[in-house]
Parts: structure tokens; sequence; C-alpha cells
């Protein structure tokens, strides 16, 4: 049966609905219609989904629908929290410029890189990087028994024939979180600056950070950005960690990576995603620097399997 009509997304907040599909053609058939409900509201739409769906789907709704897709390895270029970011400023981008919401689209592919851990914490990220913006956010999967247990987990409801149906296995996000941990990315050989930092240091370590950046030719608005995200970071193991973090800095193909590293655990289940309250003095310098750079990456560092000796956080800048 193909879809007909769908509850419209609270004007305050995220409505994330779950969208089993047996086909490419049954998947953009139940798509049609909350996307073009969507457009017809004053929301946008953003779509990223399978060639196969996205085909089916344009015909469906007309080319000059005014959906904008985007191709899944594109968009999944990037480790899940920064994909999630991304997604908010475009969400806000999209509300700036006169939207009434946004209708986004989404689901698993084969990626490199993108195992089942992946798409786990792509979701919960999503989840709490839009929760308080205007958004319906659709996540198709195949409609086969392992993967509707596993998309019940992650969503509240099922989009099915049109209608909202409840999933009644939603499980926590903290614990989903803590079974997908974020694995710790390739290492990149000898580093450039190697650079134990105190509270008298940050001073000359920002001049060592403009001076990677002038080196790696960022370009002067990309050199502020840079300096002010890894000051942020530094700052945060000075202030709140060890007092005694860490920088390290590459020049690689991505751009130019830098690196604090300390001995303190983060305790923040989803660094960088979302603006803390104005009144709140805790969390602003990870979104700072997850919103001045391009990419920002936080593990747990381990010498010996379960030994935690610390926390890792990597932002990559690129080139103009």
């Amino acid at each position: 049966m193909t879809a007909t009509t769908t509850s419209r997304p609270d004007p305050d907040g995220l409505v994330h609905r779950a969208v089993p599909y047996r086909d490419p053609d049954h998947q953009a058939a139940a798509l049609t219609a909350p996307v073009t409900e969507a457009l017809e509201s004053g929301r946008r739409a953003l779509v990223v989904v399978d060639p196969r769906c996205a085909a089916v789907l344009r015909r469906s709704l007309g080319h000059d629908a005014g959906v904008e897709f985007r191709t899944p390895d594109r968009m999944h270029s990037a480790p899940p929290f920064t994909v999630a970011g991304r997604w908010s400023r475009a969400v806000r981008e999209a509300l700036a410029d006169g939207a009434s919401g946004v209708c986004t689209v989404g689901q698993p592919v084969e990626l490199p890189g993108a195992d089942a851990a992946y798409w786990t914490r792509l979701d919960l990220a999503l989840s709490h990087a839009l929760r308080a913006l205007p958004v319906e956010l659709l996540c198709c999967f195949p409609d086969v028994e392992a993967d509707r247990a596993h998309a019940g987990a992650l969503h509240d409801e099922f989009l099915v024939d049109g209608a909202p149906v409840p999933s009644g296995c939603r499980r926590d996000d903290h614990e989903l979180l803590a079974e997908n941990p974020q694995c710790p990315p390739d290492e990149l050989g000898p580093a450039v600056v190697t650079l134990p930092v105190t509270l008298d240091d940050l001073g000359s370590m920002r001049r060592v950070v403009e001076r990677q950046a002038e080196l790696s030719g960022l370009g002067p608005s990309r050199i502020s950005d840079l300096v002010l995200a890894v000051n942020e970071l530094i700052s945060n193991g000075v202030e709140h960690g060890s007092g005694h973090p860490v920088l390290r800095m590459w020049r690689t193909e991505a751009g130019l990576v830098s690196e604090m590293s300390d001995a303190a655990t983060c305790r923040l289940a989803f660094p960088g995603l979302a603006a803390p309250p104005v009144a709140g003095n805790r969390g602003r310098g990870m979104w700072l620097a997850s919103e001045l750079s391009d990419v920002l990456q936080v593990w747990t560092a381990e010498d010996d399997p379960g030994q935690v000796t610390g926390t890792v956080v990597r932002v990559t800048m690129s080139p103009p």
C-alpha cells in the first residue's frame, strides 16, 4: 500500500521515525507522501538514500519538486558526529533562509568504513543534534525481522503505510552509545608539533598553531577559526582536565590535523553536537571547536584493553 498521509512534526522539535521498505520502489512510495507534504507546508526536503531509490523518488516527485538530493558517499565521508553536526548546520541555515522546517531522509548503505556501529552512532547523534529543531527525520531500513528490531531500538515510532506505529522496543541512547564506542582513527605518523601545554603556555601555543596553519595554506579566516578551535580544546584540558594537555599537529593530504590529548576522561556523551544552555559553563568549547573545524573526533585512549588512560580530541581543517 502506498503511503498517503503523515502527522506533521511538532514545530518546536524533532520527529524521528523509522521507515521499513521491501525494495526501492516500495521505499520511494513510502517516502513520496511525507516529502510532498513537507514541501507543500513550506518546509525544505533533504534526501540521502541509495541511488536506486533516489531515481524512483525523483520520478515520483517530479524533477522540479525542489528536493535536495545528496549522494550517501559524499554525505557520509566523515565520522558520524561530524556528519550530524553538518546536518544540524544545514537545517539551521534553511530555517534562517525562511523555511518553516526541514524533512530529511536517510538510510544505511554499504560504504568503506561505515559498519553497523557507524550507522548506530549516526542515528543517535542526529537525535541529539536535531532534537530542538523543527525537523522530520525519516530513517529507512529493510523490512526484515533483524533490521526491524535494530531500528526499533533507535526509534520511538515506525512510519507504516503513512501512519506512525510505536516501535515498542526503544532503548536508552546512552546504553546504545556505550555498546558502539568511537574507534580511534588511524595513526598519522610522526607529528610536526608535540607541545605540552600549561596555563602559562596558552599564548605561545596559539602562535604555534597559527604558524602551522600559515604553512599549510589555510588562508586568514580558516587560520583564525583553527586557532580559536584549538585554543578552546587545549583550554578545556587546562581548566577542566588534568591541567597538562598535550598538543600534536600533522600536515596531511586532508588538511592540518590538530590533536589534544589529556589524562582526564571526557564525560560528555555527545561532545560538540549541540550548543550548551546560555547559562551553562561546560561543553561550549567542544561545540565551538566542532562548529569551526571541518572534522572533530573524540575518543578514549587506551594502552591496554580495558585500561583507560585519557581523552583525545582531534580536529581537521582543510584548505579553502
